[in-house]
């Protein structure tokens, strides 16, 4: 009788997933503890955090024991002087936090067999370098000091090689500049310092000092039962708490409303319950953010949406990277590891070629770290596709404090990368009858060109490119240079793909790849339409186009007219026009000042853009650039920038009346907690051993400034989110959301246009400002209410690219 093999359960599947997050966790530990870096695990850091602060603390008042004459260990009494200078140049929390690192590192990475003098000769050491590298920063000059910090930072390096390679570039550049080195510690002064500091954690209590004295056999460091104990403690607990966050097998167990804070709320997700307790239904726990009926449906309806790898995609990149060719967001390392050594003979007879040669072997081995490090997403992602390449996968999701949806899973997700985005298709597909096939054809041409064609020209460019769309589905090795360079190129391959695939050789009878749109500029929609803004509801495309092939309208493209307009009337910012010419440049600034953006995060992400054009502005330039834009946006858009004026506004007067948080309703019965406190934190950093952070990560002290910058573009990302889900509540079809971003079968998108379109006039209808400031307590007296304008809430029914 053949034996039946039986398929496991999401039970048992989930119980492997912990087994085989553990069993990985424990490698990941080992290899930490081989490389001597285990204070930098988790469970290293819960270990010490505690202890850096007290430790400090009690190192400076022996410290000044002995320099006052009382009477203390003879190693302190000698070395006192010599530390109490090295604490005016490393903050005694980083010498303490040298010592506790390198004591927990060295006893875990030698198994407890730790002998005194070597562990004080590598504490010394430690604090040498960074003395070292303090001197090379102040008595040096600026180029070598300059030089130093680019070379520390390298962050594809050893911390070893960092150290050595620093060393290396400040000693040579000092000796052609004559000027004098860094004087080296002997042997016996790194010990002294390092005894010294195992004399101060004997007296914490860290080392048992008294158990290490003997007279027949090799002296060993011995450590403190109670420290011991607390290594093993977060160890197992970090070790407990490991799970692989890989996709589901079956179905989700569904989510239950509750009317208690969402972060209790527990019901829903994974099948394992001591799974479920780890993800609530909200991201953040700190919050007291409670989901409505129609969060729950939506929630529930996206676990319920079945997954396949696409096999096509698959094979393709698992082609490219084994040739190590690389493809937009598909990261490839394209070299083999350097092998050390091995110069050739010629080489190494010839002291400048033997120069130039190891020069470089370290550019090879710094961009084979780098390239590999980039690279490590994409061959995770390759690993988990093959493994569920034949199978049916699901995600359970979960929200944000603010609304916004999330998959629990971070593996085969469409909360991801273009390229990833391509390897995911429904389990369920459809037929493509007419209207479908223009949504076919329009999603073709947005992943090659972009959305800002019409959809009568994207329809036209599918249409016109039906022998390259066939040639790349066909041959999609030999055309890479034709698809690669897609605004989108894996998502424009795979629906190459599909549309060979289904609608040409018919090969496949049900269409199975999710087609998108995005909100065209969900905060200028929100805002524009709460104050009935016609201006910015024009350009936030609310309103139906005023010919019928017109191509969407750009928000972006309108501020840059407007701030060429202001630089070529102006002296001063003439020379700016220049820079007016990317579209790029102009989107920074209207699209994060909606969200809260900084006046630096919106000057560096212009600065970004024009990188990207290979254009460089100096700082003035960048500066004055930047005011130029955001005063063209205020200009363009008063209302949505007067909207936001306000809500700052309305944050400030709610805490006039004593509120320690924000608190207000969604139109989809939410209740949104926005709740930011302050840590108070010490934050030391060491250049070769790490930030260090100490003080109190849990304090409860409210944070009102961060409270006031958060609270408008928390509105607007709950009311984005609030559309979702009004418009797809009972939603019975396949369906993923991004942000604010929906994917559905072709079949399906009329539909699911038509119930954005109605869900959106829903939640903005009505004075949604003036309902916040009732939630939050706000008096009309308190906060006058902004007047709604001229705009007509009913056009946006007509609308055709409020989503593109």
């Amino acid at each position: 009788m053949p034996l039946i093999m039986s398929t496991p359960n999401e039970i048992e599947y989930e119980l492997e997933l912990q087994q085989r997050g553990r069993a990985k966790q424990i490698k990941e530990l080992e290899k930490a503890e081989s490389r001597n870096y285990y204070s930098n695990t988790q469970s290293g850091r819960w270990t010490l955090q505690q202890h850096y602060l007290p430790f400090a603390e009690l190192l400076k008042k022996e410290t000044d024991k002995a320099l006052t004459g009382v009477v203390v260990r003879t190693n302190i009494a000698r070395c006192a002087s010599y530390m109490n200078a090295y604490m005016e140049i490393i903050d005694p929390i980083g010498l303490g936090a040298i010592a506790l690192k390198t004591l927990i590192d060295s006893y875990i990475s030698q198994k407890g067999n730790v002998i005194p003098l070597n562990i004080a000769s590598a504490i010394g050491k430690r604090i040498e370098d960074e003395i070292w590298f303090e001197h090379s920063q102040n008595h040096t000059n600026e180029e070598i000091a300059s030089a130093a910090r680019r070379r520390a930072s390298k962050k594809a390096s050893t911390p070893h090689y960092r150290i050595r390679s620093t060393k290396h570039t400040t000693k040579k550049k000092s000796i052609e500049q004559d000027i004098p080195l860094f004087g080296s510690w002997t042997p016996r002064h790194r010990v002294r310092v390092g005894l010294y500091l195992l004399e101060i954690a004997t007296i914490y209590g860290v080392v048992d000092w008294s158990k290490v004295k003997s007279a027949k056999k090799q002296e060993h460091v011995v450590f403190a039962d109670e420290f011991l104990n607390q290594v093993i403690q977060n160890e197992e607990r970090l070790i407990a708490r490991s799970y692989n966050s890989y996709p589901l097998i079956e179905t989700p167990i569904q989510w239950d409303v509750s009317r208690e804070p969402a972060r209790l709320n527990t019901t829903g997700g994974y099948h394992l319950p001591q799974l479920r307790q780890r993800q609530s239904m909200v991201l953040k726990n700190s919050t007291d953010t409670v989901f409505g009926e129609k969060a729950v449906d939506l929630l529930n309806t996206l676990q319920s949406t079945a997954w396949r790898v696409d096999s096509r995609t698959l094979e393709v990149a698992e082609h490219l990277n084994e040739k190590r060719i690389q493809v937009g967001k598909f990261r490839v390392c394209t070299l083999d590891k350097p092998v050390k050594g091995n110069a050739p003979q010629h080489v190494l007879e010839d002291d400048e070629l033997f120069k130039e040669w190891k020069s470089h072997q370290s550019y090879l081995h710094e961009l084979y770290q780098e390239e590999t490090k980039r690279a490590g997403r994409t061959r995770e992602a390759l690993l988990m596709a093959k493994e569920y390449q034949f199978k049916t996968f699901f995600h359970s999701w979960s929200c944000d404090w603010r609304g916004r949806f999330y998959t629990q899973q971070p593996w085969l997700t469409p909360l991801s990368t273009d390229f990833e985005r391509s390897l995911l298709k429904f389990r369920d597909g459809c037929k493509i009858d007419d209207d479908a096939l223009c949504w076919c054809k329009a999603a073709i041409a947005a992943a090659y060109c972009g959305t800002s064609i019409s959809f009568n020209e994207r329809i036209r460019w599918t249409d016109d490119n039906q022998e390259l769309i066939k040639r790349i589905a066909a041959e999609p090795l030999s055309t890479i240079n034709e698809w690669e360079s897609a605004k989108e190129p894996w998502q424009f391959l795979q629906l190459c793909f599909e549309w060979n695939d289904v609608v040409v050789t018919k090969k496949e009878k049900f269409w199975k790849v999710p087609i998108g749109v995005d909100s065209t500029a969900s905060g200028l929609q929100l805002l524009s339409a709460m104050r009935r803004d016609s201006v910015g509801m024009k350009y936030a495309n609310l309103l139906p186009p005023e010919i019928e092939d017109a191509p969407p309208l750009d928000a972006y493209t309108k501020v840059l007219g407007v701030a060429k307009e202001i630089a070529a009337s102006s002296s001063e910012d003439s020379h700016l026009l220049p820079y007016l010419q990317y579209r790029s440049v102009g989107k920074p600034a209207l699209m994060l000042s909606v969200y809260g953006g900084s006046f630096y995060s919106i000057s560096q992400d212009i600065k970004s853009a024009l990188a990207d054009e290979k254009v460089y502005p100096d700082s003035k330039s960048l500066s004055r650039l930047t005011n130029l834009i955001l005063n063209a946006s205020k200009q363009v858009f008063p209302a949505a920038y007067e909207a936001l004026e306000w809500l700052k506004n309305l944050a400030k007067s709610a805490h006039k009346n004593e509120s320690e948080s924000l608190m207000w309703g969604t139109p989809t019965k939410d209740i949104i907690h926005c709740i930011k406190n302050s840590i108070d934190t010490i934050d030391v950093y060491l250049t070769f051993n790490g930030k260090i952070s100490v003080g109190d990560f849990e304090t409860d002290k409210p944070d009102l400034k961060k409270q006031v910058s958060s609270f408008a573009p928390s509105v607007i990302h709950s009311y984005d989110a609030a559309l979702l889900k009004e418009a797809f509540s009972n939603w019975q079809h396949p369906i993923t959301v991004i942000h604010d971003c929906i994917r559905v079968l072709p079949s399906d998108m009329d539909r699911a246009m038509d119930r954005v379109r109605d869900g959106f006039t829903s939640i903005v209808s009505g004075d949604a400002l003036g309902r916040l400031a009732d939630d939050l307590g706000v008096s009309e007296e308190q906060l006058p209410r902004l007047p709604q304008l001229d705009g007509d809430l009913s056009a946006v029914l007509k609308s055709i690219y409020m989503f593109n």
